[in-house]
């Protein structure tokens, strides 16, 4: 029972006293300043002041991936020998006195017997406001929070994303801003590139852009769908991906330069073996007067033309399709596909075939 109870009284700096927690503990002037982080829909209300944990109880953030009670006890360690050392405040939403981050400092709290810690009250907007908020309420350095790992941010993104209801790249790609600034560029790339495709496979979300921007990423991610649940609706993958007798890759066309040495080495592979070199690929989203069939029949015409050209310039022979017929990605029997790109007339599956020149 606290003070407060026993006697019948409001609340007082007493009643948050323990062996951890001491007077000046309770100065709202030691505590790091509250912030709203820049988050849309987010309100300060009030200023910080000590609060009880039994006051609230804890919103459970979809932007935790795994809660560790190791990590709570870690805490209550540091707190037994480096004492309590004010920095970050318990945000807590004042229309249901939910705490919307905290979870170890309550846990490590429930351990030493601290009966509360400086709180700021806040209002939310939507759950929108509330999701975004808790991930990045929690990217600050101090001893008595746990940074969002990249995990937490992608299920807090993923989260955000469902109350959105539509996306594109851009869109998580804000989402990860606002939600993970303390992550590097590669990680914030691979939580992009990983919500894009799940929300390309599901059926609940719309694409805000007519176009899918997609990368070899979002391919490899397509491909292990249609593995797994589409093999009979599209038997591409088993007769040539994820078959070993069968050589291919996948290029995106927006970056053939960085890829002609893999392209080359898979070529000499197939010259060797008298066998079909298959490409799947993906091309830029169209611009201006361009459009999606004409950027997929630049990559035979453009991009792997300009490749045979450099190769025949080596070899001193004359650019005739006579001697392009030599290179494997122009054997007859070459099976290349790209993938769907426009939300509005294409399936995702199955991929499409598209006609390389004269060749195949």
């Amino acid at each position: 029972m606290q003070l407060h109870e026993f006697l019948d009284t409001r609340v007082s700096n007493a009643d948050f006293l323990s062996a951890d927690w001491r007077i000046e503990h309770c100065d709202p002037e030691k505590w790091e300043k509250p912030s709203t982080h820049d988050v849309p829909g987010v309100e300060l209300v009030g200023t910080p002041h000590m609060k009880l944990w039994s006051e609230t109880t804890s919103w459970k953030n979809p932007g935790r991936k795994n809660f560790k009670q190791a990590t709570v006890i870690h805490l209550s360690e540091k707190i037994a020998t480096e004492g309590i050392i004010p920095s970050r405040v318990v945000y807590y939403d004042v229309d249901d006195d939910e705490t919307n981050n905290g979870g170890h400092r309550r846990g490590a709290s429930a351990l030493r017997n601290i009966p509360g810690w400086m709180h700021q009250g806040v209002r939310f907007a939507n759950e929108l406001a509330k999701i975004r908020f808790a991930n990045a309420s929690n990217h600050v350095e101090g001893l008595f929070n746990s940074e969002p790992t990249k995990d937490d941010v992608k299920e807090g993104v993923r989260a955000a994303m469902k109350q959105i209801g539509e996306y594109d790249k851009q869109t998580i790609r804000e989402e990860v801003r606002i939600q993970g600034p303390g992550l590097t560029d590669k990680q914030k790339d691979d939580i992009v590139n990983a919500l894009y495709s799940d929300c390309m496979f599901d059926e609940n979300m719309k694409s805000c852009s007519r176009y899918r921007d997609l990368n070899n990423n979002n391919v490899e991610s397509l491909l292990r769908l249609i593995r797994m649940e589409h093999s009979q609706e599209e038997p591409w993958v088993k007769d040539y991906w994820d078959n070993d007798d069968e050589i291919t890759i996948c290029v995106n066309a927006a970056n053939f330069e960085s890829r002609v040495g893999a392209i080359l080495s898979c070529a000499a592979l197939a010259c060797k073996a008298d066998k079909p070199f298959h490409i799947i690929f993906t091309v830029p989203i169209p611009n201006g007067k361009e459009t999606l069939g004409s950027k997929r029949e630049k990559f035979f015409s453009t991009h792997l033309q300009s490749l045979e050209d450099r190769l025949l310039d080596l070899q001193g022979k004359s650019h005739s399709d006579k001697n392009r017929r030599d290179f494997p990605w122009n054997h007859p029997d070459c099976q290349h596909r790209t993938v769907a790109q426009d939300t509005e007339n294409e399936s995702t599956i199955p991929l499409i075939k598209v006609k390389n020149r004269n060749f195949n």
